[in-house]
């Protein structure tokens, strides 16, 4: 499997949180924890740890994104908008030099790199910690999600440092039209991972865990 040394996290978009971590504990055999609210979002998420060939990813995790039943549900919907089954949504990348990285991309023109605006964020913690970060996003979604977004956790602890139970990150790879147009901007992006043909652009996991595999 092809991943790049940034690589931070997967976004999993589910219409129902609580659901899916049912869901994901029942095929997997793990539970997701929780991760906590994003206030003025109106998403909540919960985690898993992720290894590869036996070795935990110190930096890597994977998020279970879903509407937050205590925020206004209208909040969820730029993000959340046609979402009625689980889906590899995005991905996430955290570049040693952000900002480098994003400056890069604004002028970008052999491939063209649309990473759109830098965002801050945050999130609480079920503990009370406060989580803050700051991200690349754009509407729509650049190439189906295939373009990850980049990351800096600044100096919040990375999610991926917690306790967090952990499932096998088995395949991680995408399906395009134009698989050399993809695989071009993933270069840029130095975010490379396998690139089939297929007929959207879209991302593809393959999790096991000790009850089963969790394809998406």
């Amino acid at each position: 499997m092809l991943l790049p040394r940034a690589f931070d996290h997967i976004v999993i978009a589910v219409p129902d949180l609580a659901r899916s971590v049912e869901q994901c504990e029942s095929v997997l055999g793990v539970r997701p924890v929780e991760g906590g609210s994003h206030p003025g979002a109106g998403t909540a998420n919960a985690l898993l740890g992720l290894e590869v060939a036996g070795s935990p990813l110190t930096r890597g995790y994977l998020e279970i994104l879903g509407p937050d039943p205590e925020q206004d549900p209208a909040l969820a919907e730029t993000r959340l908008a046609g979402v009625t089954d689980p889906v590899v949504q995005r991905w996430a990348v955290h570049p040693d030099d952000f900002d480098g990285l994003v400056r890069a991309a604004a002028v970008s023109n052999d491939p063209s790199v649309d990473l759109g605006g830098v965002y801050d964020m945050s999130r609480r913690t079920p503990e009370g910690e406060v989580l803050d970060w700051r991200l690349t996003r754009r509407t729509p979604l650049a190439l189906g999600g295939v373009q990850p977004f980049l990351i800096d956790w600044k100096g919040s602890p990375h999610p991926a440092e917690q306790d967090l139970p952990r499932v096998t990150l088995d395949q991680f790879w995408a399906t395009s039209p134009d698989p050399g147009a993809v695989r071009a901007v993933l270069a840029a992006l130095d975010a490379r991972i396998e690139v089939e043909e297929g007929e959207v652009d879209a991302l593809h996991v393959r999790l096991e865990g000790p009850g089963g595999q969790w394809i998406l």
